[in-house]
């Protein structure tokens, strides 16, 4: 009889259009709050904390912990000399003896009708300075869902959220950032994928952001970060890179192309975009040395570039059409030579993966 009902069930999604697939166990899952179906139990996971930390930006604002002695330990590190209020729902008490911009937060998850009574009791006090822990942890789990729903390139929470946090970059970011400073600076970025990248130049400070992204699932990832971490001057935009020029998107300080430039079908209109959008690019991707694996030339401006052609697949952090091209890596550098770039090489090796016979980055400056 179940398998009678579970075959109908899928006959009638199959006529829908639908695919009846088995839902496995994320390896991000977490205990709940008690009582709660949606607020995980965040007290023993020091990235929850972090993530937390970077949601509220306390910066320069007294900080009130109410809640129990665990959740206080917890939550004070996140803040500089907050105070603590041991609390369990006390009625009385008092927020009239700290300043009135303090931030209230409000560590005990409501459970009943009266807990949140009183949490609007305290915000009838200090109005939206009163922050339960529900509205800081709630957003994060949107992260956790889009891991459970999507590949991921970092498939951790936890890793993933030293990225977001800055406590570690994915890609040498901070190798970039010591022959051109990224704060303040306004930035393109190609391929954001799931925003790992886009978190360490708003972590370096960049000014502002603009991702180019044509994948449907690396746009909603990225969407994702942006608005758990509240990166209000990251703006997102799904569009092809060989679509995107300076006639287009403006001038940038900064063109960041890291791990996409293989993707392309025709690369170098999408260098001839790069360098219509910036005199500063930052490039990383596979190549070839010495020409070995070449298996075509591409004949641009008077000049023949060894290449290999490949196939591509349809997986989540691909090209969005169906063959790219590697370079020969001293063609790809002369080619920016020779248009009156200085190169400074940021990392030049062989990858730890079967994807291309060899990765370089480097920073192309135009000359003045």
């Amino acid at each position: 009889m179940k398998q009678l009902v579970k075959g109908t069930i899928k006959k009638s999604l199959d006529a829908a259009g639908f695919e009846l697939r088995r839902k496995t166990e994320s390896k991000n899952s977490f205990e709940m709050e008690p009582g709660s179906l949606l607020v995980p139990r965040i007290w023993e996971r020091e990235f929850f904390r972090d993530l937390i930390s970077f949601r509220l930006d306390a910066r320069g604002r007294h900080v009130v912990l109410l809640g129990s002695k665990q959740q206080i330990e917890y939550m004070q590190t996140a803040f500089d000399q907050p105070t603590v209020v041991p609390w369990d729902w006390e009625e009385s008490v008092d927020l009239s003896r700290f300043p009135s911009d303090s931030l209230i937060i409000i560590c005990r998850l409501p459970q009943t009708e009266a807990h949140w009574r009183i949490l609007k009791s305290l915000r009838a006090q200090r109005g939206s300075n009163v922050i339960a822990i529900q509205e800081l942890v709630l957003p994060l789990t949107t992260i956790q869902e889009g891991q459970a729903s999507f590949v991921y390139s970092v498939d951790d929470m936890e890793e993933l959220s030293r990225y977001y946090t800055g406590r570690a970059f994915f890609g040498p970011l901070e190798q970039l950032d010591s022959v051109f400073s990224i704060r303040g600076k306004s930035i393109v970025e190609f391929g954001p994928m799931e925003g790992s990248q886009t978190a360490g130049l708003v972590n370096l400070g960049a000014g502002k952001v603009l991702c180019i992204e044509a994948r449907a699932v690396s746009f909603i990832k990225t969407m994702i970060a942006q608005y758990c971490l509240n990166w209000d001057n990251v703006r997102l935009v799904m569009d092809d890179f060989h679509n995107a020029d300076r006639n287009k998107y403006g001038e940038f300080d900064l063109a960041f192309a890291h791990g996409v430039y293989y993707h392309s079908m025709a690369p170098f209109l999408f260098f001839e975009n790069l360098m219509s959008l910036s005199r500063n690019i930052f490039l990383g991707g596979y190549t070839l040395i010495n020409g070995a694996g070449s298996n075509d030339t591409i004949n641009y401006e008077g000049q023949s570039y060894r290449v290999k052609k490949i196939q591509i697949g349809n997986s989540f952090n691909n090209a969005a059409n169906e063959y790219a091209y590697h370079l020969d890596r001293d063609d790809l550098i002369s080619f920016f030579e020779k248009r009156d770039y200085e190169v400074t090489i940021i990392s030049d090796e062989k990858p730890n993966d079967p994807w291309g016979d060899w990765f370089l980055r480097f920073f192309a400056r135009k000359k003045d």
